[in-house]
């Protein structure tokens, strides 16, 4: 959620049911903006613990596979149509509608066509997006001049495919278990390494070794679960080829306030660790280039001071002068990122570049000029990181590598904020927010008996439900069902006619 927040105070493991506004007290958007999570929270679960996992009302059950008498419309060759009606995921309600054609989607832009003779599988992907008045400028109200207010939340649907093969899924199996054994019979040879060391130090690392180990056992024999070793549906493709989606787990992040090393002069005072901002600000450190640490091209990272709100919607551009709707947060030696509603809805990293010049609503570009965003509502939003003699920048973010569990892998913000990532995969968009105060002098962030701990990204949570088998054709209406994934269930009260 990328605005002007001081903060997202939500936490659903401190079971508050409520926000009471007290008279004579200070206002702040966090306590409205918690009442918002909670309330959503709660309706979530609800629906969760009613319905399960997915699930659609029998009258009105949608994100089928439509007949075209029902549409009134016909689909083009590689195309399908998807029926109206609603569906839950994880308790989140998902609506279509009218009948959609496959290639027609208003928040999956850019999709191929199918080719025909091949079996797919389609699954929907659901998630929450922040939408500002860049992105809709309904938003603003012009009785007031259209001033930018409330941003809002929206629940995003797309319908996606991919190719259902029985025998790579058999392979995919056979794979899994030959990896978990492998996995068993090095965990095994670690235990007999440390029963037989007497170096403290190595066995240390010999522990530390096996227990990574031991989750990685542990990840693998639930991925096999959910294929068919032992799940409760073993023979169910459509939940065979959710799986890897489903059991897809992000890297973590840890922040803390960098130690101050003590003084060798007694008479010497270390001054404290302390945040050194002279601002309360709502820091986030967003993924830019998705990608696995350790890769040839790793994944990278960007941050802000300001929640990332600092944006301008753009407007045009000649040579390498862009023009904004406002430059206000802009200036010279700024990284921007250049992207649209396409970059968005399909998780790409937008362009960054560096601002060499702000001269009223017209910002030039440092070296080349970058090309024009072809998507709906293009923006230019402002980014804090730089490059320092510890910090190289790749495109213009940060290269992510993983720290150990010492004190190495350290990667400096600013004011003395310091972040850490683990090993592991990330996605593009995955983010985290850290507030930072100066009356405390110090960063909001869990804490344990050894320090800061690692979390997991905030969001963007997706969640995945499976719709139907089915096969391209070459002719109308070029989409054969196979089978219906959909979980299709009766309301608990019926009027009768």
């Amino acid at each position: 959620m990328k605005g002007d927040f001081s903060h997202d105070r939500y936490d659903p493991r401190r079971n508050y049911t409520s926000v009471l506004k007290q008279q004579g007290r200070v206002e702040l958007d966090a306590d409205w903006n918690e009442q918002a999570a909670i309330q959503a929270h709660l309706m979530r679960t609800l629906t969760l613990d009613l319905i399960g996992p997915a699930g659609g009302p029998a009258a009105t059950c949608g994100f089928g596979l439509a007949e075209t008498q029902q549409a009134g419309t016909e689909p083009e060759v590689g195309d399908f149509l998807i029926g109206a009606g609603r569906y839950y995921v994880d308790g989140i309600l998902v609506e279509n509608h009218a009948p959609l054609a496959y290639t027609a989607q208003t928040h999956l832009p850019a999709v191929e066509r199918l080719k025909s003779g091949r079996a797919y599988f389609a699954y929907l992907d659901v998630w929450d997006r922040h939408v500002t008045a860049l992105e809709d400028d309904r938003l603003r109200e012009v009785a007031l001049g259209g001033p930018d207010t409330c941003t809002r939340v929206q629940t995003v649907w797309q319908v996606r495919t991919m190719e259902a093969n029985t025998a790579a899924q058999e392979g995919d199996v056979e794979a899994l278990r030959q990896e978990l054994e492998r996995a068993q019979k090095q965990l095994a040879e670690l235990r007999a390494q440390i029963e037989q060391t007497e170096d403290r130090t190595e066995g240390t690392k010999l522990q530390r070794a096996a227990a990574k180990l031991e989750k990685t056992i542990a990840a693998l024999e639930e991925r096999l679960a959910n294929v068919g070793e032992g799940g409760d549906n073993p023979d169910d493709p459509c939940e065979h080829l959710l799986a890897d989606l489903r059991g897809w787990t992000s890297g973590t992040l840890t922040a803390r306030i960098e130690p101050v090393e003590p003084s060798d002069s007694p008479c010497v005072l270390p001054p404290d660790a302390r945040y050194r901002g002279l601002e309360n600000q709502l820091y986030r450190i967003e993924v830019h280039r998705g990608g696995t640490v350790g890769d040839a091209q790793p994944p990278t990272f960007k941050w802000s001071r300001e929640n990332g709100s600092v944006a301008a919607r753009w407007l045009s551009i000649r040579g390498n002068e862009v023009q904004v709707a406002t430059s206000r947060g802009f200036a010279a030696g700024h990284w921007v990122e250049i992207t649209d509603d396409t970059d968005d809805l399909l998780a790409r990293p937008g362009t960054m570049a560096r601002l060499s010049r702000v001269e009223g609503d017209r910002m030039t570009i440092e070296g080349n000029a970058p090309a024009a965003p072809t998507g709906p509502h293009p923006k230019v939003r402002r980014w804090d990181q730089r490059a320092t003699s510890e910090v190289t920048l790749d495109g213009g973010a940060v290269p992510i590598v993983a720290g150990d569990e010492g004190q190495g892998g350290w990667i400096e913000i600013e004011h003395g904020i310091e972040v850490r990532f683990s090993a592991g995969s990330y996605r593009t968009g995955d983010y985290w927010l850290i507030p930072a105060r100066v009356a405390t002098g110090d960063i909001e962030w869990p804490q344990g008996d050894g320090g800061p701990l690692p979390q997991p990204p905030r969001g963007i949570a997706h969640h995945y439900a499976p719709l139907f088998l089915f096969d391209a054709t070459g002719e109308s209406p070029y989409a054969s069902l196979t089978r219906d994934c959909r979980n299709i269930f009766q309301p608990m009260l019926r009027v009768e006619e």
